[in-house]
């Protein structure tokens, strides 16, 4: 038996998970459960998630396992607990089939990890060929969270670490401001357009946490019976908004002293732009880093799947995706003041203070 979960990203893009119901993949729905709808047509991805016969037919095989043709790719791969096959049909333009098949050596306990194994690469393959179609409209997805206020939105861009959704989450409960997404968000000229994954986690973390590092075994098993009774919350991220681009800021982590200060606020000059550019570039590489070393698979693979199509096809969009991307980019960051926002290592909400108060001062007033 198939079910089906359909998803509409705005109205620029369509894309629907198809699998067999013997696989449990419910946290890959509660990831883009707020792009989710009841019905959609031509959808611009499928993803089918079980069996399948691959259709890899007058392909170069590279490496001894990766069979790739013009807009097609296939494999079989594996990690340290798990065994998958991916097809991705339409890998770089036109409508985009991808199918994916996994086999586990245990089965993960449902409190060991927020996230569960199987969704690791199906996620990233989603979230990357997402990447890639959204560009070619014009829009980019960004690894960034991005805050608003009465239709003004300021990017808070930084690696893991730097308390960037604690951030947000205080701006939700301490100043009213409204989240477009705590890890990534959608770029299109002048607009911040939102990208809320797995809000529900979002939504339970303002709720009960000081901030996000604060997961004991209690909050864990009681967010996991929430999930399991799907109990409805009303979430702060904004699934349907946008919002004009005020500012982008870069948060870094620090524990060295600063001068009794909680908080260091730079400008950039504008002849730092192309260090603004490459930092958000080289952010959204590292998320290709991601690991799950409990159950020894990470995001990895796909990168390695693209680096191997576009040796084959070296003027490919997917080749040439990040130079359009940085194109675009440049041209987005030049029209706004851009900061770098020091915290001190251990968060505090006198730190959250300082940097509200800057926010307020500057461009909420």
């Amino acid at each position: 038996m198939k079910q089906i979960l359909n998803y509409n990203i705005h109205d620029i893009l369509k894309f629907q998970i198809v699998r067999d119901s013997k696989y449990s993949f419910r946290d890959i729905n509660r990831i883009f459960s707020c792009f989710q709808v009841d019905e959609i047509d031509k959808p611009d991805i499928i993803l089918n998630i079980g069996r399948f016969t691959p259709s890899n037919e007058d392909c170069y095989l590279i490496d001894y396992k990766y069979h790739i043709r013009e807009n097609y790719f296939y494999c079989r791969d594996s990690g340290r607990n798990a065994k998958w096959e991916v097809e991705i049909i339409g890998f770089e333009q036109g409508g985009t089939i991808i199918n994916f098949d996994v086999t586990t050596r245990f089965r993960p306990q449902p409190i060991a990890s927020l996230v569960s194994l199987p969704i690791s690469l199906p996620r990233t393959l989603l979230l990357r060929i997402i990447g890639y179609k959204l560009c070619q409209e014009g829009y980019f997805l960004i690894h960034s969270a991005a805050i608003s206020r009465d239709d003004r939105a300021y990017l808070l861009c930084s690696r893991g670490g730097a308390f960037k959704t604690t951030l947000c989450m205080d701006f939700v409960r301490r100043a009213g401001f409204g989240v477009f997404g705590d890890d990534m968000v959608i770029l299109h000229n002048d607009k911040v357009l939102s990208f809320p994954m797995a809000s529900s986690i979002f939504q339970f973390m303002t709720t009960h946490l000081p901030t996000e590092k604060h997961w004991g075994f209690f909050r864990q098993v009681q967010f996991a019976v929430e999930q399991f009774l799907n109990k409805p919350q009303k979430t702060a991220m904004q699934g349907d908004r946008f919002a004009k681009l005020e500012a982008l800021l870069f948060v870094t982590r620090s524990n060295r002293k600063q001068g009794g200060k909680q908080v260091t606020i730079e400008k950039f000059s504008y002849r730092y732009l192309e260090q603004a550019v490459n930092r958000i570039l080289a952010n959204n590489r590292a998320e290709g880093f991601k690991e799950l070393p409990l159950f020894g698979i990470d995001s990895l693979p796909f990168l390695k799947y693209e680096l191997v199509y576009n040796f084959v096809f070296p003027n490919s969009l997917t080749a040439t995706y990040e130079k359009k991307f940085a194109e675009n980019l440049r041209d987005i960051l030049k029209k706004i003041p851009i900061y770098k926002i020091d915290t001190p290592f251990n968060y505090s909400l006198e730190a959250f203070e300082e940097i509200n108060k800057f926010v307020m001062d500057c461009f909420e007033s």
